[in-house]
């Protein structure tokens, strides 16, 4: 049964549809942590859902609090239709729901001016159904 979370969002027209997410490292490299007996890092954090947004992308500060370890690197267009080269990463991504994604490869984004953390592109949205209901104010996320 899928699992679903509906958030009214007073500003919805202005910031976006935002939520808040865990982020962690992924799967694999939880059990790594754990037997080597480390401590699991995590981060709560604010996502603006990025339908523009092929992949999700994180802030430069969730790749150090978790300790990220590039796994490559990859050319991305931006929205100004320049290429760049980002780093990728693995990282496990939770929503409110339980919604759970165990291993998810991610970009970094200089998210530094924004009130957010991570852009949740549509290789998150491809698992799921976003409604965006601007007359109520509200998006629904359903997994």
């Amino acid at each position: 049964m899928a699992k679903s979370f509906t958030l009214k969002l007073p500003h919805l027209r202005e910031n976006g549809p935002t939520c808040q997410i865990v982020l962690k490292p992924s799967d694999p490299a939880i059990e790594e942590l754990r037997l080597e007996k480390k401590d699991v890092p995590t981060i709560r954090v604010s996502a603006l859902i990025d339908t523009g947004a092929s992949t999700t992308a994180i802030s430069q500060k969730v790749i150090k609090k978790l300790r990220l370890v590039a796994r490559g690197t990859t050319k991305v267009y931006t929205s100004n239709k320049d290429s760049e080269i980002r780093n990728e990463y693995d990282v496990a991504l939770e929503f409110d729901t339980d919604a759970y994604i165990r291993i998810l490869r991610v970009l970094d984004a200089n998210l530094e001016d924004h009130s957010i953390d991570c852009l949740i592109g549509r290789d998150v949205l491809a698992h799921g159904t976003l409604i965006y209901n601007g007359p109520e104010k509200q998006i629904t996320l359903s997994f």
